[in-house]
């Protein structure tokens, strides 16, 4: 079962896992919707609908309950990532935490990737530590960029831009290697808003432009605009605040 929320097409995916699970009904295979259910909300995260995959996420794990089984792992990781990224960090959490003590290695140290970002967003530097601490021997290169992204977390938290920076960047480096664009739109901003912490507007600006840019091309218009504003507001570069301003015209309101 892959875990790893990269789809570089994920409309065409959505389509695709659709029509396989209305199959899967019709034959009433449990273990297919199951899967299906969980591709399926997959790739609705992939575009950007976590409202849809949240949906998905509930209806596919309480089938799989009705029918005396047990949601597994992953598919309990999809609605915990589902909640997070709609604003709910508390049903985000207890979901986060109940993955990550399963027995399921690869959703566990997903899902402990996600309480870090839960702790940064509500400002507990103890759990951020605890989370990029039990990710920092990982092998595998997206659990490798997701253990940089909590460090750099973690030292912008402490004022430690320079490392911030470093760690960011590492961290984007290993995003495009596992080809995690909407993971390296968001260290792109971690990076700029290092240079920002360290005075260096023009990078900063460059830098959030390049993330904003990103999250556009990936549907994204909520962190895009964010990030291109920040781009506009710290330019010195006609260039760039030009570009921002732009991609910005071009959003949705």
């Amino acid at each position: 079962m892959k875990l790893a929320f990269q789809l570089e097409r994920p409309e065409e995916a959505i389509a695709r896992y659709r029509e396989a699970l209305k199959r899967a009904q019709a034959r009433d295979d449990l273990a297919a919707i199951g899967d299906l259910g969980y591709n399926l909300a997959v790739a609705e995260l992939g575009a950007n609908h976590p409202d849809k995959a949240l949906e998905v996420a509930r209806a596919t794990a309480q089938e799989v309950e009705r029918r005396g089984s047990v949601p597994f792992a992953g598919l309990t990781l999809v609605e915990a990532t589902a909640l997070y990224r709609s604003g709910d960090l508390v049903g985000a959490d207890e979901l986060a935490r109940k993955t990550a003590s399963s027995t399921d290695k690869q959703a566990a140290e997903r899902a402990t990737f996600l309480l870090g970002l839960i702790a940064d967003d509500r400002g507990d530097e103890a759990g951020l530590t605890a989370a990029a601490g039990a990710l920092k021997n990982a092998v595998d290169p997206s659990l490798q960029a997701d253990a940089a992204e909590l460090d750099a977390r973690l030292s912008l938290r402490k004022k430690d831009f320079a490392g911030a920076r470093q760690e960011a960047e590492q961290a984007g480096l290993l995003r495009q290697k596992t080809l995690d664009y909407r993971g390296l739109a968001r260290v792109l901003a971690l990076e700029g808003e290092a240079a920002e912490g360290a005075g260096d507007a023009e990078a900063a600006a460059d830098l959030y432009l390049r993330a904003g840019r990103s999250g556009a091309a990936q549907g994204d218009e909520v962190s895009a605009r964010k990030w291109l504003q920040k781009s506009a507001e710290l330019a010195t570069d006609n260039s760039v605040r030009s570009a921002a301003n732009e991609l910005l015209s071009g959003l949705g309101t």
